[in-house]
Parts: C-alpha cells; structure tokens; sequence
C-alpha cells in the first residue's frame, strides 16, 4: 500500500518510541468533509491540539504521525466508554467523509483503503480484530459518523478485516 507522508506539527502529538508490543488498538475516526490530503496539511500547518496517525479518503492514505508516537486522537475531558483503549495504546485512523443528502457518509474507495491500511496495521501490530474500535466505542462521542449511525455498516467492516 502507498502511504504518503506529512508530518503533523509538534504540539498535536507526544514523542514517543512506542515498540510494537506497546499498541494494542486501532481506533477509527470521521472527518466532516475535505479529502486525507487536506487534513494531513491542515494538521502540518499549524498545532491543533489533536492528531491521528493517519488519514484515509477515496484517493489513499496520508500518515500525519508516526506509529511510534502517540497521537491525540481518543482521550476523553469526561469518563472513558473503553477500559483500556488510550492515546498511548492506540493507532488513530480517520477516514474522510462527505455529506450526501444531509447525512455524512464513506466513499466506498475510503472504506476499501481504510480496511487494506487496518488490516496491514493488525498484521503489523498483532492486533485483534477486537481490538478495532470506533472513537464512539472508547469515548462515547459520535465519531466516525456513518459508523456510528448505520451499525450494520461498521459490522460489515469489522467482519471484513478477517477476509483480507
């Protein structure tokens, strides 16, 4: 998979040097609109106080942070929904949506790289389908959108990253 780079700048990210036995997680985001290569320039700009590891869209995947480092991408100012899953623990994957009809929804180019990028970060990382998480599930927010409001359609997903 071609992964293209644009680093994030510092203070949205913790230098680190996280081996691999460190991440245990995978985190699935939303953006509302704009494509990988809009965010992952956005986030280089300037510090915005959050960050994922890398974004997904239509066209590929943009790494805005390196793995060994820990993005800001699921902490929570209120009560955690997941027991374990931390910044610290995690890889944050966001994937680009666009809005149709009111609703936002994934491409389903985004979705195809998104489920090639998890599924090679799994095989990389040893993690579990499992342990494929949507912000939702850790936080409680509604993020990523399409896979918070239509259920069935991050099920299929999940049970997809054990046919690749």
């Amino acid at each position: 998979m071609d992964i293209r780079s644009w680093q994030a700048a510092a203070g949205s990210w913790t230098p680190a040097t996280r081996g691999k036995d460190a991440i245990d997680y995978l985190v699935l985001h939303g953006t509302t609109g704009g494509t990988a290569a809009d965010w992952a320039a956005q986030a280089a700009a300037r510090a915005l106080g959050r960050s994922v590891h890398y974004y997904v869209d239509a066209q590929g995947v943009w790494q805005s942070v390196a793995a060994q480092q820990i993005a800001w991408h699921c902490g929570s100012r209120r009560a955690y929904h997941h027991p374990a899953c931390r910044n610290a623990n995690s890889i944050g994957v966001a994937l680009c949506s666009q809005q149709r009809a009111g609703r936002y929804v994934f491409d389903r180019a985004t979705v195809q790289h998104a489920r090639a990028l998890v599924q090679q970060l799994m095989a990389q990382y040893a993690i579990p389908a499992a342990h494929v998480l949507r912000h939702y599930d850790v936080t409680g927010k509604t993020c990523p959108i399409p896979f918070v409001e239509h259920t069935a359609d991050w099920m299929a997903f999940r049970a997809a990253l054990g046919a690749g």
